[in-house]
This record gives C-alpha cells, sequence and structure tokens, in this order.
C-alpha cells in the first residue's frame, strides 16, 4: 500500500488514481470513503461531531483498509498526527508513505474556491491556517518514508515520481 500524506492542497486526491492507474493498483480517497460511510460530507461531519468525531471515523475508515494490498490511500491532512492510523494499516514493511511537501500559498490556490469544503481551511486566512497545520504536524509527516516537493510540480511529474519511488527506479 501506498499512502500519501501532506496538508490540504498538497494535491492527494488528485495525484492518487493517476500513481493507482499507473500501477494497476486501485484507489482510495479515506475522506470520500469516510462520507460514504457515515452517509454525510466531511464538512456535515465536522459541523455534526467535531474534529474529534471525524477522527475517530477517519480512524475506524483507516482500519477497514488493513488487509488491503495495491492500494494508493489519499489521506486526510491530518491523519498523520495520530500514529494509530499508520499503525491499523499492518506491518510497517507492507506500506510506503509518501509525504506531499508544498507550501501553504500554492495549497491555498490549489484548493481555491473549493477551500469552503474544507472545515480547517474555511475561515479568512487560509494560508496562515495552513501554516499553522504545518508547524503542528510537519514532523509527523517527515515521518514518511519519502518526501516529494510538489510546488512546482503538475499531478502527472508527481504521480511519476511516486511510481519510480514505489518501483524503485530513481526519481526524474
Amino acid at each position: 500500500m501506498i499512502v500519501l500524506v501532506g496538508l490540504s492542497g498538497a494535491g492527494k486526491s488528485t495525484v492518487g488514481p493517476f500513481v493507482a492507474t499507473r500501477l494497476g493498483w486501485t484507489f482510495v480517497d479515506l475522506d470520500k470513503l469516510v462520507e460514504d460511510e457515515a452517509g454525510q460530507s466531511v464538512a456535515e461531519l465536522f459541523d455534526e461531531l467535531g474534529e474529534a468525531g471525524f477522527r475517530a471515523l477517519e480512524h475506524s475508515a483507516t482500519r477497514s483498509l488493513a488487509d488491503r494490498h495495491e492500494v494508493v490511500l489519499a489521506s486526510g491532512g491530518g491523519w498523520m498526527i495520530d500514529p494509530a492510523n499508520l499503525a491499523a494499516l499492518g506491518p510497517e514493511e507492507s506500506l510506503m508513505t509518501v509525504y506531499l511537501r508544498v507550501s501553504p500559498e500554492v495549497a491555498v490556490a490549489r484548493v481555491g474556491a473549493g477551500q469552503m469544503s474544507r472545515p480547517l481551511l474555511a475561515g479568512h486566512r487560509p494560508v496562515r491556517t495552513l501554516q499553522s497545520m504545518l508547524e503542528a504536524r510537519g514532523a509527523a509527516y517527515l515521518q514518511a518514508n519519502h518526501t516529494v516537493k510538489v510546488d512546482l510540480m503538475t499531478p502527472d511529474q508527481i504521480a511519476d515520481a511516486i511510481v519510480a519511488l514505489a518501483t524503485g527506479q530513481t526519481p526524474d
């Protein structure tokens, strides 16, 4: 399994399907899985349950993927801060984690109008919010096996780099 981690707007949900297609694997967007299981959007879940309630659902959805192989998983932006999530997916040697490192400014530009559907970015200062999140989550993200700096890359280039890492090639 390949797990993509990073801030909202890093491109996890955009790049994940490209990586899965190139490897012939299945793509799973964890936020979408949580929404499907709960019957509500992430924004609705945050409103109703708060962040802690949402994170509990996220962890439950993560556990449901434990025995899956050949999956590219786009995690939520805060997923990596709970070590139990990664542990729930199985032995470390069966996982490859990739941190899509993006600057808050680029992340906000990528999210654009979609930021209103992201509960933690819905305020008036999304760049500042992402900077704070990066400070809080950065150490967790850096626990990933690999880091790909994505600010200046297209989704295809990011996918190529991840596939190269997954197949033991040297990324360009």
